[in-house]
């Protein structure tokens, strides 16, 4: 009785962890999806909305902003630029819980409608962004973003020596 009364229990609990890992993972998947509809309407405040206070972040040019103002000035600056006609579109997420509140969250995605300098249009870009993100507040908010650009394919491996 009494271990049929754990089994019972340890599966309770186990099943409970995989909802809470579930629901965790769909309300971070969530606001990589908000940010990308805030970036498809240009809309710096609101792409610089899924970021906690004290957040940075490092775009795939190198360029670094640290708490929201600055973020919010960053994707000012890009969205009136450069980045006015582009899409953003994010094609694979993959989340690593660090702790139960804290995530490493992996996206690729696509930005294509860049203007070259000279208004010709750029290369699609494909950047890797690797964010740190934490729960606070019953939501998910990035608290480290960086992104990396790959335009062409890394090159093959090294023969083994």
């Amino acid at each position: 009785m009494a271990r049929v009364l754990m089994a019972s229990l340890a599966a309770i609990l186990i099943s409970a962890v995989a909802v809470a890992k579930e629901s965790n993972d769909q309300q971070i998947r969530n606001r990589v999806a908000e940010f990308e509809a805030a970036w498809n309407k240009h809309d710096p405040q609101a792409m610089a909305a899924v970021w906690s206070a004290e957040g940075d972040l490092i775009n795939p040019f190198g360029r670094k902003a640290r708490g929201i103002a600055e973020i919010v000035k960053l994707f000012q600056e890009e969205q009136t630029g450069v980045m006015k006609s582009s899409t953003f579109s994010v094609t694979a997420v993959s989340v690593r819980y660090v702790e139960p509140t804290l995530a490493l969250v992996d996206a690729d995605a696509e930005i294509s409608g860049i203007a070259s300098p000279d208004g010709s249009p750029a290369p699609t870009l494909k950047p890797h962004i690797t964010n740190l993100m934490r729960k606070s507040g019953g939501k998910w908010w990035i608290l480290a973003a960086r992104a990396m650009n790959y335009m062409s394919p890394p090159p093959p491996p090294s023969p083994p020596k």
